[in-house]
């Protein structure tokens, strides 16, 4: 038994790991006895939980693949155990990590979502899992309601791993396309976050196919109107975003770049059409006094969505949203009905309509 000190120390319960740090940083101190009579010592072992959280996926996936590789290396590819949170029992889980690893000096068990469980059975969970065994649960957003979560949230040691936007997102985007070998023009960039939002897993996507279909020049933003298709939940949080600070000229400018760039213009009313339905929806439950996690359960918008949506929803009145309503249903009606001449040939009078829903809207000018 490894001897590393004969002074008392402070046994945390809990700890934050810092982003950049790996599996070494999920160790804990713990106190054993030594091999020596009489003398007390404390060791560095293993912390038993670790709890990888946050929006992020593409962080979460990337810290994910780090332990794992990590681990590999050094202890061999057999002494990584995958499993599935859906469905999971603590029973099954205790089987896996409450025993010494047969053929492998450490184990690392990952979790993909936390299984449902009682705040005991987590607490036992945390008493059982052997000094040899590495338990990783990954869940992007656990409910923090459940008891099990909560019991989980104070005996893990915790990785957040929140989005990146605005200048952090742009810095990130920078340095993932030098590494890659990719350059952009002027604004090509910017068109390419407008068109995915803060999503970097699609962007990393993106950046990766660009690596590899255009060589010895620039990204333009005509490569990025031919190759990058916007993704609704990106369009979605560039309006609102827009619409929330007031800015409807903005919104109105980036609606044409997406129509100009080739958008199909029905789908892009849908979306509209789905923003303002989940706008109403997240009101209503706002005064009903929901918040986080209830909102999302309720309405079945993603938590992630509703950090765009639930702060507009904030800003808005029912009676302005009732307005707001009452046009766009006249609207949508009469477009369905032929009211409106638009065809996929000449579809002016539905791009009128959408920039005249953008100023039907709640909020700015």
């Amino acid at each position: 038994m490894w001897v590393c000190a004969t002074f008392p120390i402070i046994v945390p319960k809990k700890r934050v790991i810092d982003n950049d740090a790996g599996i070494d940083a999920a160790w804990k101190w713990f106190l054993v006895l030594s091999d020596f009579p009489g003398v007390p010592a404390y060791t560095y072992g293993v912390a038993s939980i670790t709890l990888m959280t946050g929006e992020n996926l593409y962080a979460l996936r990337l810290e994910k693949k780090r332990w794992i590789d990590e681990f590999v290396k050094k202890y061999g590819p057999d002494t990584v155990v995958r499993m599935e949170g859906k469905g999971l029992t603590v029973r099954d889980l205790l089987d896996e990590v409450g025993v010494m690893p047969f053929l492998a000096e450490k184990r690392l068990v990952i979790v993909d979502g936390v299984p449902k469980a009682t705040k005991e059975e987590m607490a036992a969970l945390d008493a059982a899992v052997h000094p040899s065994t590495i338990l990783l649960f990954v869940d992007p957003a656990p409910d923090k309601r459940l008891g099990g979560v909560k019991q989980l949230m104070e005996i893990a040691a915790t990785k957040s791993f929140p989005a990146v936007r605005g200048p952090k997102l742009m810095q990130w985007l920078s340095a993932e396309a030098a590494r890659l070998g990719v350059a952009f023009e002027r604004m090509a960039a910017e068109s390419m976050v407008e068109r995915l939002g803060d999503d970097q897993e699609a962007l990393a996507t993106e950046l990766e196919k660009f690596a590899i279909g255009i060589r010895g020049r620039a990204v333009t933003i005509d490569d990025v109107d031919v190759h990058t298709i916007p993704t609704d939940e990106g369009v979605v949080w560039t309006m609102t975003d827009l619409i929330s600070a007031g800015k409807k000229k903005e919104a109105l400018a980036y609606t044409r770049r997406l129509l100009e760039r080739g958008s199909d213009a029905y789908g892009l009313w849908a979306i509209l059409l789905s923003m303002l339905k989940n706008v109403v929806a997240v009101r209503a439950a706002l005064d009903d006094g929901l918040s986080g996690k209830d909102i999302a359960e309720r309405t079945g918008i993603h938590p992630f969505a509703l950090r765009s949506v639930q702060p507009y929803a904030a800003k808005c009145t029912s009676k302005e949203l009732s307005r707001a309503v009452a046009w766009t249903v006249e609207a949508d009606v009469r477009l369905k009905t032929g009211g409106y001449r638009a065809t996929d040939d000449a579809p002016q009078e539905l791009h009128a309509l959408i920039e005249r829903f953008l100023f039907a809207l709640p909020g700015g000018r």
